[in-house]
């Protein structure tokens, strides 16, 4: 899968479609603050917002970036597997980057 098919993809993704590794539940306990949102809010994230950039790690692994707000932006690593016509997204990790390392 590419950027462009997994934008495409994303407004058509289902919550049931969306699980967290175990790798995930121990960093996002970890790292969750008064900014993070909880699981549903980055559930809803992913379905609803605009990404503010997404990378292609490697193979089917994406980092897609989410404005949290004017100081930082929520990464969320990702896998994807398309399962035509609908995709399956495995939450890898998250944490918060600061927005001025995208600003300039």
């Amino acid at each position: 899968m590419n950027i462009s098919t997994l934008l495409q993809s994303l407004p058509k993704l289902k919550s049931e479609n969306i699980t967290s590794s175990t790798h995930f539940n121990i960093r996002f306990e970890e790292r969750k603050d008064d900014v993070m949102p909880d699981i549903d809010g980055i559930h809803k994230m992913l379905i609803s917002s605009d990404p503010v950039a997404i990378s292609n790690q490697e193979g089917e692994k994406f980092e897609i970036l989410f404005n949290l707000n004017e100081d930082y932006d929520l990464a969320l690593v990702v896998s994807v597997k398309d399962t035509n016509p609908e995709i399956i997204i495995r939450l890898i990790t998250c944490y918060k980057k600061e927005r001025k390392r995208r600003v300039k």
